[in-house]
């Protein structure tokens, strides 16, 4: 017996960390996937039909395995579609595991009801540890019943000894679960700091290079312009000089938050050095950032700035752009820094389009 419940224990403990590996090499968008949770579903419910394979015995006539942590994994994991999956599986795989008939059909339905117990409690970002503890006690219910029923009176014994293995094996399940899932949110953390300027929370210049460059190569694919934006706070330097560094860095994030305002969430804003900002315009051409920057300007001119020590003061910013195709893209940000020279040149707070 222990030997096949330690092989119950190892196949459940491997699918998922298999499982993990694999889903950790996809892209948060394929993750989220109808076909993803689908494949989640199938995956799942193979592993729980690896367990049935590999029960062990309690009894002279009794066998168990987990099969239901399975369901509730892919509840948690994948939601109703992936855990429905899994169900059929593990129901047809075991109406037909022995000769069919009423027992079979009995022992089945405990997946069902195992499904609904999941679908009902399970939740990724609310699934504490009372709430696991709920979710494993009504699924040791409904086992209680079942057994009643298949065994014509409870079995005491054979019940006493496999509710306890059943929540060991739970909660080492979906503390791994947890484990995994802390570990890969500390990742993205990490890595999304890396990306990110650290005052402002903006794009830094790695990663608007990486942005670019799959702006350029997206252009090409599908032949859909987009426009390079960069902006300069005009006269700054005279604020770090009469307000100090203090009044600058907070000069910097409310001028951030005028661009997030004024661009939309599939644009990318990044802060490239001390007072100059650049922007991915997405699927705008020449004469669409007129319009664009011109309001980011207006947007600019009439905010009021507030400083650390309750002072308030205006300021403007200057812009040049250059859009591709129009321009080549070895050229885009010479053309738009140029424009952006012309700018200031011209007397600030304004923006050329090149």
């Amino acid at each position: 017996m222990l030997q096949s419940l330690l092989n119950n224990l190892t196949l459940l403990t491997t699918g998922i960390l298999f499982g993990h590996i694999v889903k950790s090499a996809l892209t948060e968008r394929l993750q989220k996937a109808l076909g993803t949770r689908l494949a989640l579903g199938i995956v799942s419910g193979l592993l729980g039909v690896l367990l049935m394979h590999y029960h062990f015995q309690i009894s002279r006539h009794i066998v168990v395995d987990f099969r239901q942590l399975p369901i509730l994994i892919s509840v948690y994991l994948g939601g109703g579609i992936s855990g429905a999956i899994t169900t059929l599986l593990i129901m047809i795989y075991r109406l037909f595991l022995h000769e069919f008939g009423t027992h079979a059909v009995i022992a089945a339905l405990n997946s069902p009801v195992t499904f609904l117990i999941g679908v009902l409690f399970l939740r990724q970002e609310k699934t504490t540890m009372p709430r696991l503890f709920l979710v494993l006690g009504l699924s040791s219910v409904s086992m209680v019943v079942i057994a009643w029923i298949l065994y014509d009176g409870f079995p005491y014994l054979e019940m006493g000894l496999y509710l306890p293995l059943f929540f060991i094996a739970g909660v080492i399940a979906f503390s791994i679960l947890h484990y995994l899932r802390n570990k890969d949110d500390s990742i993205r953390k990490m890595r999304e700091a890396a990306n990110r300027d650290f005052l402002t929370s903006l794009y830094n210049s790695r990663a608007f290079a990486k942005k670019m460059e799959q702006k350029i190569a997206a252009a090409q694919r599908d032949n859909i312009p987009f426009t390079l934006l960069i902006i300069d706070i005009d006269y700054f330097k005279r604020v770090n000089d009469q307000y100090g560094h203090l009044a600058g860095d907070a000069v910097l994030l409310q001028i951030a938050d005028v661009m997030r305002e004024t661009f939309s969430q599939r644009d990318h804003i990044a802060r490239k050095g001390g007072e100059e900002f650049v922007i991915l315009v997405d699927r705008c051409d020449a004469d669409q950032i007129k319009v664009i920057a011109e309001r980011l300007r207006r947007n600019v001119e009439n905010h009021l700035f507030v400083l650390p020590d309750g002072e308030k003061l205006k300021l403007t910013i200057s812009g040049g752009s250059a859009t591709y195709p129009n321009v080549d893209e070895v050229e885009l940000f010479l053309k738009a820094d140029q424009a952006l020279y012309r700018a200031k040149e011209a007397g600030r707070n304004r923006v050329y389009v090149t």
